[in-house]
């Protein structure tokens, strides 16, 4: 057996943690590579507009050149999707959601490349979009093709998606612990104890070499505040209730946008879209872009109460088209510029109110970051250890869990809205309600749970030689091949016993011979005899296939749809051929989970 097919195997089961650590940290290379090359290729649009710097200041740009760029880029980002396969426009962290929800976490590099291209273009065109969003994708993208090249069993290609999403979100905003909870909390959707150390050494490691391009930076400047008094509490609760109702309007119209533009063209929709930021700009050019600049300043207070009110509603309107539109681009980015401003605008108002105890409203913005980003994505903790890692300052977590448990309440049970991604995906018919059984199966490939004590006959018929030297292997099972009919599955210990038998009844016809002083029968004969596997009396069941790679889940579906209780595993090795591995019962699988 070769080092490769000795890795797959011993990748099917929940006990590979150093070798997926060791795969995680080439994931976290490969996708924070993929980042990098990213974020150069938007900075590089948004130094040929002549931005002052490369987070895109549009705030300085002409009036006609706020309404031009995102117009042409509507435009252009249309003409070319247009032009691409229905198929590779599927884009962004919702077909990455749905792809490891229905799909094992496959992830076409195509659909990655265009997600590269279009995203990069539709941000340094100045949408109102984030760029975590496809960085996430061409992230998961990175590790699922890792773990497609290598031939990886499906559930450590769902480890290695996660691996590559934690990656990108480190890369992104410099928070490598935030990007280990976001990729459990929003995109694997489970919390295992076996992922933990791969996603944390991809997310370290594509920190790393973030860092060491763009330098020691998080994404937001934040300044050393803290909360004044703990009369500022009621504060913090309104800034949740309000929050969450800003959250539930933002999911609820990028929903409406989305059905009633749901039958004109995607050229048309992107132009629409460009052209609506372009005019939005005019009055508010903060909206333009993924608006970094506009957040640091309002994380310094730099910000007047009307530029905080503008921007908050020119940013959550714009990103509504947009989102609805499907631009593709991301919805985190966008989310973290709206809780800031609302958060700066609470602060604002709080300290014309009650000034002895009001804190600075950058406190205020920092803790409506997190909140935002909580209520659309409804991921609290992914929310909080992002706003941890950002601010540095331990002081912003009392406040902070306040608002943001308000807001998935608000989100979640006043206005009965999922998270914006689910939301996304319910509207195209998917269903993404997860059991925890369903998660644990996903979690352990065949391969580690395969009997592979299996020999196979390719036919019904075996002379008794032929039987005994499949039995000298001492297999558990007897896999029967047959062209015209159902594979079949016979327990070698009914053949041994039918053989044995067969040997006695032999025996006894050998000792009558003898007493009747007859001549002996050819021993010639009992060997070549033919045995009906299909005829003796054994304990049988027809079986199907799976593939190497498949995990317990698809093995348990693949029994419930071929009614049968038993699959063999297999890899193909040429196109008229296949190599056999094991075999897997459903009472084996059930006995497995029970115990877990």
């Amino acid at each position: 057996m070769s080092f490769f097919e000795s890795l797959r195997i011993k990748l099917g089961s929940l006990d590979a943690l150093p070798t997926l650590a060791a795969l995680g940290f080439v994931c976290g290379i490969l996708a924070g590579g993929v980042i990098v090359l990213f974020r150069l290729f938007i900075e590089s649009g948004f130094i040929l507009w002549h931005t002052q710097d490369t987070t895109g200041d549009f705030e300085s740009s002409p009036y006609w050149f706020r309404f031009i760029l995102p117009t042409i880029g509507g435009f252009v980002v249309g003409y070319i999707l247009h032009k691409v396969g229905k198929h590779y426009r599927q884009v962004g962290v919702g077909h990455v959601i749905e792809r490891m929800s229905f799909h094992q976490g496959y992830l076409n590099w195509r659909n990655a490349l265009v997600q590269f291209l279009i995203g990069g273009l539709t941000i340094a065109s100045g949408q109102s979009v984030g760029r975590e969003g496809p960085g996430i994708h061409l992230g998961s993208a990175a590790g699922s093709w890792l773990g497609q090249k290598l031939n990886l069993p499906n559930n450590s290609i769902r480890v290695l998606v996660g691996c590559g999403t934690a990656a990108a979100i480190s890369a992104s905003f410099n928070t490598p612990l935030a990007g280990v909870i976001f990729a459990m909390e929003v995109v694997m959707m489970e919390y295992a104890v076996a992922s933990f150390i791969p996603l944390i050494l991809s997310s370290v490691s594509a920190a790393i070499l973030s860092r060491i391009v763009f330098g020691n930076n998080v994404a937001f400047i934040v300044p050393t505040v803290d909360l004044q008094s703990l009369w500022e509490i009621p504060n913090f609760i309104l800034l949740g209730l309000i929050i969450g109702t800003v959250a539930a309007i933002f999911i609820k119209g990028t929903a409406i946008v989305s059905e009633k533009a749901s039958q004109w063209s995607t050229w048309l929709k992107c132009s629409i879209a460009g052209m609506s930021v372009g005019i939005i700009a005019l009055a508010a050019p903060e909206v333009m872009g993924i608006g970094y600049d506009t957040v640091n300043a309002a994380l310094h207070g730099n910000l007047t109460l009307q530029i905080l009110v503008v921007a908050f509603v020119g940013k959550l309107l714009a990103t509504i088209i947009c989102s609805g539109l499907s631009l593709p681009g991301g919805a985190i980015g966008p989310s973290m510029f709206i809780g800031a401003m609302i958060g700066g605008i609470i602060g604002s108002l709080g300290a014309m109110l009650l000034p002895d105890y009001a804190s600075e409203y950058a406190f205020y913005s920092m803790v409506g970051m997190a909140t935002m980003m909580s209520a659309i994505l409804q991921a609290p903790l992914a929310a909080l250890m992002t706003l941890l890692e950002l601010t540095n300052n331990p002081n912003v977590l009392l406040p902070g869990m306040i608002a943001v448990v308000v807001s998935n309440l608000m989100v979640s049970q006043v206005f009965k809205q999922s998270s914006i991604f689910h939301s996304q995906l319910r509207s195209k018919g998917l269903d993404l309600r997860i059991n925890p059984l369903s998660q644990f199966l996903r979690s352990v490939g065949v391969a580690g749970l395969m009997e592979r004590k299996l020999v196979s006959h390719d036919n019904k018929f075996i002379t008794l030689r032929e039987a005994e030297k499949l039995l000298s292997d001492t297999p558990k099972w007897i896999l029967i091949r047959q062209k015209e009919e159902a594979n079949s599955l016979l327990a070698a210990n009914d053949l041994a016993r039918y053989i044995l038998e067969l040997k006695e009844s032999w025996e006894l016809i050998k000792q009558k011979c003898k007493d009747k002083n007859l001549a002996l029968p050819d021993e010639s004969e009992l060997q070549n005899k033919e045995i009906d596997l299909l005829a003796i009396p054994a304990d049988r069941q027809n079986v199907a296939s799976v593939y190497l790679q498949a995990n317990l889940e698809e093995a348990l579906d693949t029994m419930e749809r071929e009614d049968v209780n038993a699959v063999y595993i297999f890899r193909t090795v040429t196109a008229t051929s296949e190599k056999i591995y094991g075999v897997l019962t459903k009472s084996k699988i059930e006995s497995h989970y029970g115990h877990k």
